[in-house]
């Protein structure tokens, strides 16, 4: 999650024909969508899982979500041979032809709130970060020097109204630069936390840090810190199966080289997470925050970099943001209507429909830009990440693709019991998973 960049969010509709993408480009592309601002929330899991309880938790998570991409792109041509069409371009298709129409609802649902969830966190991610740093007397940085002790609320309140009109921009060809924006924000992030913690503060020493991991919990408290407080954010991370699909449409050979792609992608971005997590956890111990920029100070090189990644989600926000508004759009005006204008803006209605249209469209992008904001008052970036993680994307992963699998293999008739065996293992973890995480988060935050 956070974790999503422009080549995520391209339109589903594209043929899957005519893909040029290699297996390391669709690597690499996956590896952006994994790998976002939700790393810098790693932290603050492992010390609610505890050192140990949060690598099995990562662990699992992240070898689940490869098994289900791969086999969300084995369902695409196991269905187009049983039907004999092409093979599907969006998870929403994919589910109407497997399980029909009122599943693929439910999934047209849940990929809704999954893309307006990971919004409402961008929104937590740079109030929390704008706040911190409009609160810091002592560096005099130049948030707390233009808008002092400005809150966190009224952070996200500007951020909302800044992404508004943003969003309301159809050509995303204004936002390619966030993909090069985005990985270095995140990775300099990344880089810039271990610096500053091995040299600055705690400032052992990278061997001092290491040794210090030995010492940190090794396990969770209780069920309630396992589920309630972290594993949905671990999912929030790992769980992109609702964005792949234009990875998998863009690819040259995808039958074949994606699953390849998938295991490269989790592999590397679980090693970068658990080493990062693990080191920052022995820096900071109990006292590590919800994002574990905010244990960093805010002197002049560091607040530039927390505000690169707070500009870096506004621009990324438009183009995530975009799958929700367009199943919105579609669902509310009727998707005919919401396409009379076509994509180079040349109109083919009255101009009086055309204003109608247009405000429709603003008026939509207005309600659902505010239900993000609501969405983001639940808490914190954690336990915001854990609920989207977990409710929405967990069933994305953990649900759907079972149950799509074993379907398809029983109408091709090479269905038995040690092949369905693992695929009703895999769906009964998401199950449980998914009623656990949504459970303790909500009790978590209401409390």
């Amino acid at each position: 999650g956070e974790n999503v960049v422009q080549s995520c969010a391209t339109d589903q509709s594209t043929s899957t024909a005519g893909g040029t993408q290699t297996k390391l480009s669709a690597a690499t592309n996956l590896g952006k969508c994994i790998c976002g601002a939700g790393s810098f929330a790693l932290p603050h899991v492992f010390l609610d899982e505890g050192v140990l309880g949060g690598t099995l938790a990562m662990t699992t998570c992240g070898l689940l979500a490869a098994i289900t991409m791969q086999s969300i792109n084995r369902s695409r041509y196991t269905v187009s041979r049983i039907e004999n069409v092409e093979p599907p371009t969006s998870y929403v298709a994919l589910t109407e032809l497997a399980l029909g129409g009122s599943i693929s609802k439910v999934v047209f649902a849940l990929t809704l709130a999954a893309s307006l969830g990971v919004c409402s966190t961008y929104i937590v991610f740079v109030g929390q970060t704008l706040a911190s740093l409009s609160a810091d007397e002592v560096s005099n940085n130049i948030v707390h020097s233009i808008a002092p002790n400005v809150d966190e609320r009224t952070w996200e309140i500007i951020t909302a109204g800044t992404v508004y009109p943003l969003s309301l921009i159809r050509n995303y060809g204004v936002f390619a630069f966030t993909s090069a924006l985005g990985v270095t924000a995140v990775l300099g992030g990344i880089a810039t936390t271990l610096v500053y913690g091995v040299f600055v503060d705690p400032g052992l020493g990278i061997f001092e840090a290491l040794s210090a991991v030995t010492e940190l919990k090794m396990w969770p408290d209780s069920i309630a810190d396992a589920f309630g407080g972290s594993f949905g954010t671990i999912a929030y991370l790992f769980c992109v199966n609702f964005l792949t699909f234009p990875i998998i449409n863009s690819m040259k050979n995808a039958e074949e080289e994606y699953s390849g792609a998938v295991s490269s992608a989790v592999a590397v971005i679980w090693v970068v997470n658990i080493v990062f997590a693990l080191i920052c956890l022995s820096f900071y111990g109990e006292s590590t925050q919800d994002l574990v920029l905010q244990n960093l100070d805010n002197g002049p090189y560091l607040s530039a970099l927390k505000i690169l990644l707070c500009i870096d989600l506004l621009f990324t926000f438009p183009v995530v943001f975009s799958s929700g508004r367009q199943i919105l759009e579609n669902s509310i005006l009727g998707e005919t209507n919401n396409n009379l204008l076509d994509t180079n803006g040349v109109v083919e209605i009255d101009e009086e429909d055309e204003l109608s249209l247009a405000l429709s469209r603003a008026a939509i992008t207005a309600g659902a830009v505010g239900t993000c904001f609501g969405l983001s008052q639940l808490g914190g970036f954690g336990t915001v990440a854990n609920l989207v993680g977990g409710l929405a994307q967990g069933t994305l992963a953990f649900i759907v693709p079972p149950a799509i699998e074993i379907s398809l293999s029983r109408r091709s008739g090479e269905n038995s019991v040690a092949k369905e065996i693992p695929q009703w293992a895999v769906g009964s973890f998401g199950v449980a998973v998914v009623a656990a995480v949504t459970f303790f988060t909500l009790k978590e935050s209401i409390s």
